[in-house]
């Protein structure tokens, strides 16, 4: 059975060349058209994303349901489509709470990809594993929680993407610009120290007071996440 995932859209604007990409994903499409409609969609099913298709993104209504929605355990990625678009309104999107943002005209592969890589990313996709054990590291995707040697540790929703990224491909060395593309979702090259800045806060709960450290620096790269006795290069 194919998973579900809402498209609030104002008025119900057809799109059924998205439709059909989302179908060859094995996603079905609830359509909703105004927030309390969204409201009603939520309480009847557990969609594994929201795709919003909003202006004026920062001052949507719809926030605030998500955000009732979240508060009851369940966690629900948001991806915003805009018109236009502006950098201060991405940024709008991402402190309301949403996860990915894009502007139309929507590339093709690119909104293929995006979609895919957001619910790879937070562990949405039934049938995948979502826990990750490494030397007394766990984390769970479905529910987003981190622990190590039973402590549960408090992460940002960023910092738990990132670790969980590393986490995915523990042992290899993830370059600086692939974090960005996976992480942040930058396309290009960005100017910009974001990742070294959250690895030091993650350092700090992740490997602080631990003798085995699990998130090793690779210089002039990047970083790589290893279990003691690992083969990858660090420092």
């Amino acid at each position: 059975m194919n998973e579900t995932i809402v498209w609030f859209r104002a008025g119900g604007r057809d799109d059924g060349q998205r439709e059909a990409q989302l179908s060859e994903l094995g996603l079905q499409t609830a359509i909703s058209e105004d927030p309390e409609d969204l409201r009603l969609l939520l309480t009847r099913m557990q969609p594994v994303l929201l795709l919003a298709e909003i202006s004026d993104a920062g001052a949507w209504p719809g926030w605030e349901i998500i955000s009732e929605y979240r508060s009851q355990g369940t966690f629900m990625p948001v991806m915003v489509i805009a018109g236009e678009g502006s950098s201060e309104e991405a940024v709008a999107v991402f402190e309301a709470g949403g996860n990915e943002y894009m502007t139309s005209p929507l590339h093709d592969e690119e909104f293929r990809c995006r979609v895919k890589n957001l619910l790879w990313l937070t562990g949405r996709r039934r049938g995948l594993e979502s826990l990750i054990k490494i030397d007394g590291l766990m984390l769970d995707a479905s529910r987003r929680l981190v622990s190590r040697d039973g402590i549960r540790l408090s992460l940002t929703p960023k910092e738990f993407d990132l670790l969980y990224y590393l986490a995915v491909n523990q042992g290899e060395i993830c370059p600086r610009d692939e974090i960005l593309r996976h992480v942040w979702g930058y396309h290009f090259h960005a100017d910009t120290n974001v990742v070294d800045v959250y690895i030091r806060h993650i350092r700090i709960k992740v490997d602080k007071g631990h003798r085995n450290k699990l998130i090793h620096t690779v210089r002039g790269t990047g970083y790589v996440l290893r279990a003691p006795g690992g083969s990858s290069s660090g420092v």
